[in-house]
């Protein structure tokens, strides 16, 4: 970033979801599938920066390699997409429930479900090195490397999310987690 100009960072599918310092879009701004959408956005630029959470899912497999790698060609060097997804291996059955694909609600368009072993080699494929920060392994553990909310938001996670607030204090147990990484442009 040159001449003191502010980083640009945008929020993929954004939602309702808002954060400060960062550009919410919609798929109508910026569709993963559509390449077109991003050339007329970015222009010459490149993003210093991406959010993306609970989006991916909605894709089918194939397409999420797709986005991957056009999310990738328009990430400064150094630049990175924080990306979460409903995880694989959270061992809460209600959980598995709510986020299946085809589940109730907003799952009904769920296509995937992503564990880190699915999830990571997308963006690896796409040359982005992939740096997990929060995920559930096979035997039912949860993992959280040190991350900052301030850097990219996620409110899904162990750090922001409401229903997690008594495991936050040490009084219960983890309610609604993502499985969260960072894919950073080398």
């Amino acid at each position: 970033m040159s001449g003191g100009a502010l980083p640009l960072r945008v929020i993929l599918g954004a939602g309702d979801q808002r954060w400060p310092g960062w550009q919410p879009t919609q798929r109508s701004e910026l569709d993963l599938l559509d390449p077109d959408t991003f050339a007329r956005f970015f222009g010459g630029r490149q993003a210093d920066a991406f959010l993306c959470e609970h989006v991916w899912e909605h894709l089918e497999p194939g397409e999420g390699r797709q986005a991957a790698r056009l999310v990738a060609r328009y990430l400064n060097p150094g630049g990175f997409l924080r990306v979460a997804v409903p995880d694989g291996h959270h061992p809460e059955p209600s959980y598995q429930a709510l986020v299946a694909p085809g589940g109730p609600g907003p799952a009904a368009d769920h296509r995937v479900l992503y564990t880190l072993e699915t999830f990571a080699p997308l963006f690896t494929a796409a040359g982005l090195k992939v740096r997990p920060l929060e995920w559930w392994d096979r035997s039912g553990t949860f993992h959280r490397a040190e991350w900052q909310p301030a850097d990219a938001p996620v409110y899904r996670s162990s750090h922001l999310d409401h229903r997690n607030e008594s495991w936050r204090q040490g009084r219960g147990p983890l309610g609604f987690t993502s499985l969260v990484l960072d894919a950073v442009r080398p």
